[in-house]
């Protein structure tokens, strides 16, 4: 899979050439404290692995994904795109769709979690004619609960149903609402 964005390559992951720039994200207490089991992974090996998880669970569900995001006129990877099945309270698919994303610090505050969501978003609903797309974020996560609404998702409220019964805000966006527009 590649998107391209104005500032943005949305691509596949390489576990095996991508681990050393990704420890910039998952070796960061600062986003694996919104991520599952918040397990840090300092070692490239380590990170290697998580991203060879990824791939392989995305690999069992055509279409979804989980992709590295690339600043474009650097061509640093600065963050992860997903596109999956939402886990429920027993962790195993709920038969909804999800959207998230982590980044590495470095990179928030300049819009390009919302900026590949976005793109995603519009890839769901049209190329794979998603009819829903959810989104989860911890109730202390703010930055990830702002791009929520900077896509115009509507806010469901805290639900225990997802992630084995943690407490989350759940957010969804409907195909067949106002059309998509990118987000200003």
């Amino acid at each position: 899979m590649q998107l391209a964005t104005q500032r943005l390559l949305i691509r596949d992951w390489q576990p095996d050439i991508d681990a050393a720039e990704a420890i910039a994200i998952y070796g960061n207490p600062q986003v694996t404290q919104w991520i599952g089991d918040k397990s840090l992974d300092n070692t490239v090996e380590a990170v290697q692995a998580r991203l060879q998880r990824y791939c392989d669970r995305a690999a069992t569900f055509p279409g979804l994904g989980c992709w590295a995001v690339v600043q474009q006129d650097t061509q640093a990877i600065i963050g992860t795109l997903l596109l999956m099945p939402l886990p429920g309270q027993d962790n195993q698919p709920s038969g909804k769709v999800e959207i998230g994303w982590h980044f590495r610090p470095e990179s928030w505050g300049y819009g390009y979690a919302t900026e590949a969501a976005y793109a995603v978003l519009k890839m769901g609903f049209t190329t794979l004619d998603l009819p829903t797309i959810y989104a989860v974020a911890l109730l202390e996560n703010d930055r990830s609960l702002r791009v929520m609404q900077r896509l115009n998702m509507a806010d469901l409220g805290v639900s225990h149903d997802y992630y084995g019964g943690h407490p989350l805000r759940l957010f969804c966006r409907h195909r067949f609402e106002v059309p998509i527009q990118a987000p200003i």
